[in-house]
């Protein structure tokens, strides 16, 4: 709630009343200051706290005085502005916590209640993400991991095989192991009495597997270290992607904004070497170029580390939006790394008719605008199609840039913050929690062959369901050659939950739907290419996606009639569309050296102009 209220207004102190709600929550201390200065203390119910240890509580002090107030909490001054909201987390051993303003004192009993020490051993035998929580959802955590939050506000950390032991309070718990999306999940309540042990097994049963017919999962945009709360080592990213059964790990050096490069030594010293390789889990070093006006572009196989790392922000080496991402997709693709737009698309765009507008609001965010131009160039192979962002949205985007001709793989990238302890949304994640699925065709785990496969378009994205596409025997990134008037079978098959529709896409909207698990079509070829792909969409509610409405989407099967590739004019015109916004932000919105500023934005609009040259030729040749 309060990601949500201050995305909306920009009101911190109304962002922080809406996460309180109507009552403050377990564990939380909520101090007002009236508009005459008067003092009123509430608390949420007892957080619990081992005899004789410490806790966490959070405290909110939220004043409707027209002057700043100093609160002092526990012994801690906190500065609140007039009319204004903060909080403080502090650690209390004590039930009683004092609040000081001016000359009024309140001392606050029952903040925590103490419970006498258990132990709680949890074992698997690959490692596992676990969940313990007590009844006022105190969460209890092994020593030594990172404390880790989702979407959900649901505690999580992750365990290497075998036995770890966990020190819990003796009341009721509530346990959750998981590894992934392709196991089943197990929930188990445990009552553990003061001063002795209970145990919670987790052998994983498989929801699906698809490895065994040659698909590999991987994560291609996750954050080691990215600010946050903990500093954390390659290690503890191995032990996170085992547990989540993931197969690659590609861990993206970027900047928050500023001069520094989070995790670039990382890079520098291991660029095109594997952080850890075995036959089911690899990690890899890459990088996410950033320009908040033009887009986000990953690198998976870099064999080396490029020159300029991001462009357009202040304060840097590179505070102008030059040169173009363009440059930046080439000489990554010179380093042989597969190019990936992420996160394409903040706003949505929910019809395939939409205009592009909502791609530039906010203007200087994270979208992928000159994603339109770059694949047209030839510069880019893949859109983060499941991302952090709106995954309805890009598909929006991805279908016009298929039914152009072009053949941009679907990838996934969660941008999870693994040195995140709790949100701002996904942030703070499982990595995996989406993932891109690559057909290795039977060879063995590499980062060569997952970017290989990628490049030839041989995958699907998913954040919960396992999804198949077979078109008249052939598979995403094939491609079928047709004369006008033949027939193809298509069938697409989803497993998993969460599913509401499965659908047939191609380059003129919806070939076929249904809301079962199986999904079969026949389709005529006419006097033009088309594309077909199968997606799967559902609701919130699924234990699997966290974060995101359930979703999951193959890239295409591309057919070609007599030869020619898709060309559809409507999808030609809305790319226009997008290259002439794109101009027009870049001269409103863009930074440019005032000393240089025709030529740099003259590069810009150069890239532009060839772009335009290809989507003209599409209309030239659309039936």
């Amino acid at each position: 709630p309060a990601f949500d209220e201050y995305a909306a207004t920009g009101d911190w102190a109304a962002a922080i009343r809406a996460a309180i709600g109507e009552e403050p929550p377990a564990g939380l201390v909520w101090v007002r200051i009236a508009a005459d200065g008067g003092l009123d203390v509430r608390t949420g119910p007892a957080r619990i706290v081992l005899s004789g240890g410490v806790t966490e509580i959070e405290v909110v002090v939220d004043s409707a005085a027209d002057r700043e107030a100093v609160v002092r909490v526990a012994g801690s001054d906190l500065t609140v502005p007039p009319g204004g909201a903060e909080f403080v987390v502090l650690e209390v051993r004590s039930d009683s916590v004092s609040v000081v303003c001016g000359e009024q004192r309140r001392d606050v009993t029952g903040v925590v209640v103490p419970a006498p020490a258990a132990e709680l051993l949890l074992t698997s035998p690959d490692g596992a993400r676990w969940s313990v929580r007590d009844h006022t959802g105190g969460a209890w955590f092994p020593p030594g991991v990172p404390q880790k939050w989702d979407a959900a506000d649901r505690p999580f950390f992750h365990t290497d095989p075998g036995t770890t032991a966990v020190a819990v309070p003796a009341v009721p718990l509530a346990v959750v192991a998981a590894r992934g999306l392709e196991f089943e999940r197990r929930e188990v309540a445990v009552e553990p009495v003061a001063g002795g042990q209970v145990s919670v097994d987790y052998a994983p049963v498989r929801r699906f597997d698809p490895a065994a017919s040659g698909w590999f999962g991987g994560d291609l945009h996750v954050h080691l270290n990215y600010s946050g709360d903990h500093v954390l080592s390659p290690a503890a990213a191995a032990r996170m992607q085992r547990g989540e059964a993931l197969h690659l790990l590609h861990l993206t050096a970027g900047n928050f904004g500023g001069a520094l490069v989070y995790d670039r030594e990382l890079l520098e010293t291991t660029a095109g070497d594997d952080l850890w390789c075995s036959d089911a889990m690899i990690g890899r070093a890459g990088l996410e170029f950033r320009n908040d006006l033009l887009g986000h572009v990953h690198g998976l196989g870099l064999t080396g580390v490029p020159g300029v790392l991001h462009t357009g922000h202040e304060g840097t080496s590179h505070p102008w939006d030059w040169p173009p991402n363009a440059a930046a997709c080439a000489r990554m693709r010179e380093l042989d790394a597969v190019t990936t737009y992420a996160h394409p698309v903040f706003a949505p765009g929910d019809e395939p008719d939409d205009e592009p507008d909502d791609l530039f609001r906010p203007w200087r965010m994270v979208e992928a605008r000159e994603l339109v131009a770059d694949a047209a160039l030839g510069l880019v192979d893949a859109i983060e199609l499941a991302s952090c962002f709106d995954d309805r949205g890009a598909v929006v985007l991805y279908h016009h840039l298929l039914s152009c001709g072009l053949r941009l793989a679907a990838t996934a990238g969660t941008d999870t913050f693994l040195s995140f302890a709790h949100g701002p949304a996904t942030a703070s994640g499982p990595p995996g929690w989406c993932r891109v699925y690559a057909q290795l065709r039977g060879a063995t785990l590499s980062v060569e062959r997952f970017a290989s496969a990628v490049r030839a378009g041989r995958t699907t994205v998913t954040n919960g369901p396992w999804l198949e596409l077979d078109v008249g025997g052939r598979g995403p990134g094939d491609v079928v050659e047709l004369a006008a008037g033949d027939r193809l079978r298509v069938r697409a098959r989803v497993t998993g939950s969460g599913v509401d529709r499965l659908v047939l896409h191609g380059p003129d909207g919806e070939l076929a739907a249904t809301a079962s698990s199986t999904l079969e079509h026949e389709v005529v070829a006419g006097d033009g290419g088309l594309w077909i792909a199968a997606a799967a969409y559902g609701g919130r509610e699924d234990p699997y996606t966290v974060g995101a409405p359930v979703f999951a989407h193959t890239s295409p099967v591309h057919v070609e009639v007599g030869g020619r590739r898709v060309a559809r004019a409507a999808s030609a015109r809305w790319c226009l569309r997008m290259l002439d916004g794109v101009q027009q932000l870049a001269a409103e919105q863009g930074r440019f050296d005032p000393e240089h500023r025709e030529r740099q934005l003259g590069d810009l609009t150069a890239v532009l102009d060839r772009a335009r040259e290809f989507y003209d030729e599409v209309l030239r040749t659309a039936r």
